[in-house]
């Protein structure tokens, strides 16, 4: 799996002429890479007594965002088995109807993973913008790293969703338009608050 590589490996993986594993896992990574960064941060305000009185509130942005890097890694897998398992039937000239229903149940989980990977991005950014006003303010620019990496995730699985819903159907597409409207809009705000935040801090 490529979530046990290590990470030149993975980065050589990335680098490949193949397209999977590409954005959407990259995008997994990004995630992962800034839940543990927020991490970090929790970790070296848990136990100083300058930050005692929010020890109770880190501990539970802690706890809620080591989950979320474990959603992030496992993303990683998922978008490029997601990718091969639809490539897959891209190979096939003619289909049969059990074909044809596979390659729809494909086309779905191709888009519900990079949804998944933004849903995630969205709850660990609201940790993020909790986190950057208490957190351990020798630390405040490494929250600020852990916010723009997870913006990306944010935005990889965007675009990964975006991409494949090309020709699909104006109906099934407004629906997920709305939805990343929504999304957007949420993002947005805990993005602006943490960022915020980050800067206030560093003065």
């Amino acid at each position: 799996m490529l979530k046990d590589l290590g990470f030149v490996e993975l980065l050589d993986e990335i680098a490949s002429k193949s397209p999977a594993p590409g954005g959407g896992s990259a995008a997994g990574l990004a995630g992962a890479t800034g839940c543990s960064l927020v991490m970090m941060v929790c970790n070296l305000t848990i136990g100083k007594k300058k930050y005692a009185d929010v020890r109770d509130e880190v501990e539970g942005i802690l706890h809620e965002v080591t989950g979320l890097r474990g959603q992030f890694i496992s993303l990683i897998d998922e978008d490029t088995e997601a990718f091969k398992r639809l490539f897959e039937f891209f190979k096939i000239k003619e289909m049969t109807a059990e074909q044809e229903a596979g390659m729809k149940e494909a086309e779905a989980e191709a888009i519900a993973v990079p949804q998944r990977t933004m849903v995630a991005a969205l709850a660990a950014m609201k940790a993020a913008a909790k986190l950057a006003p208490i957190g351990n303010k020798n630390a405040i620019s490494d929250v600020g790293v852990g916010v723009h990496f997870l913006h990306t995730a944010f935005r990889g699985g965007e675009l990964n969703v975006k991409i494949n819903l090309a020709g699909k159907d104006e109906p099934l597409r407004r629906t997920y338009e709305e939805w990343l409207a929504e999304m957007n809009s949420g993002f947005t705000a805990a993005y602006e608050s943490a960022v915020s935040a980050v800067n206030k801090r560093l003065g």
